[in-house]
């Protein structure tokens, strides 16, 4: 039986990626990823799916999955913003692009189900593209989400289980 470790592809972020990562959180949240990020960034790659992570040191290991700041999911086929990234964001502005839904509605997203219209409790404008799914309680976020106007929802694009389902 293989390792995970042996599938492990470790390199240097792409500047393609960096760049539409940088758009995404300037053109959703009106933020400068720069503002959050290290000086070396790096991919872990499992498959056709990566970690995106930020240091200020360069990587060592070459086996490692990810170590200083979560920066992003490269994830069927999307590049997309890591939930400790946006958690930044938010803390230091106010919400916006995201959804608070119901309890019920935020256990199901954690197991990878949409999230209906009539399961959100606040918006926080633009909600019609990408946005941040917020749990109730503490509006914390715990996924990314894209509307879909076919079912009256917003699609699951990852939640906080994908390491769960990239590693398990």
């Amino acid at each position: 039986m293989k390792s995970l470790t042996s599938e492990l592809k470790v390199f240097p972020l792409p500047r393609k990626w960096l760049n539409s990562l940088k758009a995404i959180t300037r053109k959703l949240w009106s933020a400068d990823l720069d503002d959050f990020i290290g000086q070396y960034n790096f991919a872990t790659c499992f498959g056709t799916d990566c970690l995106l992570w930020s240091t200020n040191r360069r990587a060592r290991e070459r086996r490692v999955i990810y170590e200083g700041f979560w920066t992003g999911v490269f994830h069927e086929k999307r590049l997309l913003p890591s939930i400790s990234l946006v958690e930044k964001i938010f803390a230091n502005n106010h919400f916006r692009a995201a959804i608070v839904v119901t309890y019920k509605a935020s256990e199901l997203f954690l197991y990878g189900r949409d999230v209906f219209e009539t399961s959100v409790l606040t918006r926080y404008e633009p909600v019609d593209g990408i946005v941040a799914v917020l749990e109730p309680e503490e509006k914390s976020v715990i996924g990314f989400a894209h509307y879909d106007a076919s079912c009256k929802c917003y699609r699951n694009l990852y939640d906080l289980s994908i390491f769960l389902r990239l590693l398990g």
